[in-house]
């Protein structure tokens, strides 16, 4: 990827509508690159209309001039990534799915490329495999890298483009802590399974499940959800129905960041209708160790309404926070029991 590429992803995936100079030189920090080079870049994407100067803030009056502060033009950047996306879904094997880059970003598709053009090229030999194999074995046929499944972000591409059932990978991952619903037959054309951050809630909820409409209710744990829900498929072997997964963290940065590093690897659904029970809460003060990450944080409150992402968004910039532990067993078994959750899924399409 080139040096101006890598500008482009940035400004692409960047939250803010405007930049500063220096977040931009904070990206080639540690970098070999002189002012020149640099200046040419943001001076080729001022001319492509891709940034705007913010005229009132002044330039910094170098022989390669610079705005202290751009407006970006997302369209501009976006149109042509979408171009780029048909174009190579037009070209890939009729297998390989690429709607999840749509929303994800030109960054997250640069990096993922070249394994795609990989795994491309086994589906075309046109020979799957036929039993399962651990994931080592199976990530060293695939990209000729032992460790690329199970530690560089393999297993969460496959699940991007939608062959990871293809390729009958056994996981190395934990088993999963879960309890199954007995009330739901096997034999359901749809099965919805709740993950909750934390044990408390867990155990607030289990002696209910059979009242509840999931199949399975999942202990979270923290981050150890997001290496370990790739087991579910393996420990819940029920191929060719639709599955709906749906998380409830803490309402704190770091339950926002899990949900949102979760949803990169697997499509999971907010649970909104306990978050919406947490927030007629009061929060509570602490936790000012979390970092706050503006991208997460802006996809989480995008799924709220608008009253309600400015709630969340002034109530953790200023150190407070909800636990998942404010409800109540039973407050949290009224929500799961009379929430129409089939209707909630389909409102989410």
């Amino acid at each position: 990827m080139s040096y101006k590429q890598k500008l482009i992803d940035f400004l692409g995936a960047y939250a803010k509508a405007t930049v500063g100079l220096s977040d931009l030189e904070q990206l080639f920090r540690g970098d070999a690159i002189d002012y020149g080079l640099f200046a040419k870049w943001v001076l080729e994407l001022e001319s492509e209309g891709i940034l705007e100067p913010v005229k009132v803030h002044g330039r910094n009056g170098r022989i390669y001039s610079l705005a202290y502060h751009y407006r970006i033009q997302k369209r501009l950047i976006h149109g042509e990534y979408i171009r780029e996306l048909h174009f190579w879904g037009s070209k890939l094997h009729a297998t390989i799915q690429l709607d999840s880059y749509y929303h994800l970003g030109p960054y997250k598709w640069r990096e993922d490329l070249p394994y795609i053009q990989k795994i491309d090229t086994y589906l075309k030999k046109g020979t799957l495999p036929q039993s399962h194999a651990p994931a080592p074995e199976r990530s060293y046929e695939l990209v000729r890298d032992e460790k690329w499944l199970s530690e560089q972000g393999g297993q969460a591409l496959l699940d991007r483009i939608g062959v990871a059932e293809l390729m009958k990978i056994v996981p190395v991952s934990d088993p999963l802590m879960l309890a199954v619903n007995p009330s739901i037959g096997f034999n359901s054309n749809k099965h919805l399974h709740l993950i909750v951050e934390n044990k408390t809630t867990f155990q607030g909820l289990v002696s209910a499940l059979p009242k509840l409409p999931f199949s399975t209710l999942i202990l979270g744990y923290g981050r150890k959800i997001i290496g370990n829900l790739d087991m579910l498929r393996l420990q819940y072997p029920i191929p060719h129905v639709e599955h709906e997964l749906f998380y409830f963290g803490d309402l704190d940065l770091e339950g926002i960041l899990i949900w949102h590093d979760l949803q990169t690897r697997f499509p999971v659904n907010l649970a909104m209708p306990f978050y919406c029970a947490c927030l007629r809460k009061e929060a509570t003060e602490g936790k000012r160790n979390h970092r706050l990450n503006e991208v997460a944080l802006q996809l989480f409150t995008e799924q709220f309404p608008a009253h309600e992402a400015e709630k969340i968004n002034a109530m953790l910039r200023e150190g407070y926070y909800i636990p998942q532990e404010t409800l109540r067993s039973e407050e949290l078994i009224e929500v799961g029991r009379d929430t129409i959750w089939d209707q909630y899924t389909q409102s989410l399409k």
